[in-house]
C-alpha cells in the first residue's frame, strides 16, 4: 500500500482508496475466473460457541456480567441484544481444551442443502449439514479448519426447522452490569493468509472494511460485523483457530468497563505482556496509528478492552459503533 501511495503521490490516496486497491491485489487470476460463479451472501455474524471446563462455573462467570442465560440440553445459550444472536457455552470433550469452538454467519434466504450445492460449485470441500432436533445446521471449515457455521438469518439455537422456536428468556432478578448488543468480531489465528483469503474472497466476496497494520476487517453485511486476519501470515507451526470474539455495549467507556470488571474480581494488568495474562485478568489497550488507531481525533490512539474468563479465554468488549477503524471508539472506517 505504501508503494501504492507514493506512485499516485502523497496525500493522492485516501484511506478508501487504498482499501479499495487492496481488495484488488487480494484476488488471484483463479479467483478473478471465479467470481462469475455464485457466492454465498452473508448477513450478520449470528454466533460464537465456547468450550469450557466446566460449564457451571463458566456460566456463573458470565451471569454476574451479562445477566442470566438459558439452557438447552448440554448448552448454555446467552442471548447478544433482542436476538437471536448469542453466544454459547458446552462442556469440552475428547481431552481437549478450552476455547472457541466455531462461529456463524446467517445467510440471506438460507436453504441448507442449496447452500451446500453452491460450496461443491465453489470447490469447497468438508461441509457437512448436521441435525439437531428437527433443526438442520450446516458447518464449513474455513481454509485453515476453522469451523464455519451457516444458518438461517431468524437462527438462535432453538427448534423448529429454521432454529428460531426460542424458549422464554429468564428474567434477572436486577440489570446486569453489561447489556450486549452484537457480536462484532471473530480475531483468527491462521497460518497461511494468502488461502485464508482465497477461501473468503471465493466463497462470501467480502469486502475489506479497515486496515490495523497488515491485518484486514472483512465486512459481513451492512453493519460492523466482521472477521478479522493477517493476510500476510505464513506460519506453518500456527495453531489455527479463533483467538477471540469482540461483543458490544452503548456508551462504552474503558474506564467504567474496567472498574466493574475489577469490582466482579477481575485483576487489571499491563497490556503487551503476554506473561501477565492469565484466567480471571483484564486490560486496555491503545492501539496507535502505524495500526490505524487514534488519528487527529483521538491522539491518545483507540480503546481496546480484553478480558480473560476462568478458562483464559480472551473476549474483547467495544461499543456499539467500532468498527476496527480509528478514533477513540474505533469507530471511523472509510
Amino acid at each position: 500500500m505504501e508503494r501504492l501511495i507514493a506512485e499516485r503521490g502523497a496525500g493522492a490516496m485516501t484511506r478508501r482508496s487504498a482499501l479499495l486497491a487492496l481488495s484488488a491485489t487480494m484476488l488471484s487470476p483463479a479467483l478473478m475466473a471465479q467470481q462469475t460463479k455464485a457466492v454465498i451472501p452473508t448477513r450478520r455474524l449470528n454466533n460464537v460457541m465456547i468450550a469450557v471446563s466446566d460449564v457451571n462455573r463458566s456460566a456463573a462467570f458470565y451471569e454476574k456480567l451479562f445477566g442470566p442465560p438459558v439452557r438447552q440440553g448440554e448448552a448454555v445459550i446467552f442471548r447478544v441484544g433482542a436476538g437471536p444472536h448469542f453466544f454459547a457455552l458446552t462442556p469440552v470433550k475428547g481431552g481437549a481444551k478450552p476455547g472457541y469452538l466455531s462461529y456463524g454467519m446467517t445467510v440471506a434466504d438460507f436453504d441448507a442443502e442449496k447452500t451446500m450445492r453452491t460450496l461443491s460449485d465453489l470447490g469447497i470441500r468438508g461441509a457437512q449439514i448436521t441435525r439437531r432436533g428437527d433443526t438442520q445446521e450446516l458447518f464449513v471449515p474455513d481454509a485453515d479448519g476453522i469451523k464455519v457455521q451457516l444458518q438461517h438469518t431468524a437462527y438462535g439455537y432453538g427448534s423448529g426447522a429454521r432454529g428460531d422456536i426460542l424458549p422464554r428468556q429468564p428474567i434477572p432478578f436486577a440489570a446486569p452490569p453489561f447489556l450486549l448488543k452484537t457480536v462484532n468480531h471473530v480475531t483468527l489465528t491462521i497460518a497461511n493468509g494468502a488461502r485464508e483469503r482465497e477461501f473468503y474472497d471465493t466463497v462470501f466476496k467480502l469486502p475489506i472494511r479497515a486496515l490495523q497494520g497488515t491485518g484486514v476487517t472483512l465486512a459481513i453485511g451492512e453493519g460492523t460485523d466482521g472477521i478479522v486476519f493477517n493476510p500476510t501470515t505464513n506460519n506453518p507451526n500456527a495453531t489455527p483457530g479463533i483467538n477471540h470474539a469482540c461483543f458490544t455495549i452503548e456508551n462504552f467507556d474503558p474506564n467504567k468497563v474496567m472498574g466493574i470488571l475489577i469490582a466482579n474480581g477481575l485483576e487489571p494488568i499491563e497490556n503487551g505482556i503476554p506473561a501477565l495474562v492469565k484466567p480471571l485478568t483484564c486490560r486496555v489497550r491503545l492501539r496507535q496509528r502505524a495500526n490505524n488507531g487514534g488519528g487527529p481525533s483521538s491522539p491518545l490512539g483507540t480503546a481496546e478492552l480484553y478480558f480473560t474468563d476462568p478458562d483464559n479465554i480472551p473476549v474483547q468488549i467495544q461499543d456499539v459503533s467500532y468498527c476496527g477503524g480509528s478514533g477513540w471508539l474505533g469507530q471511523i472506517c472509510p
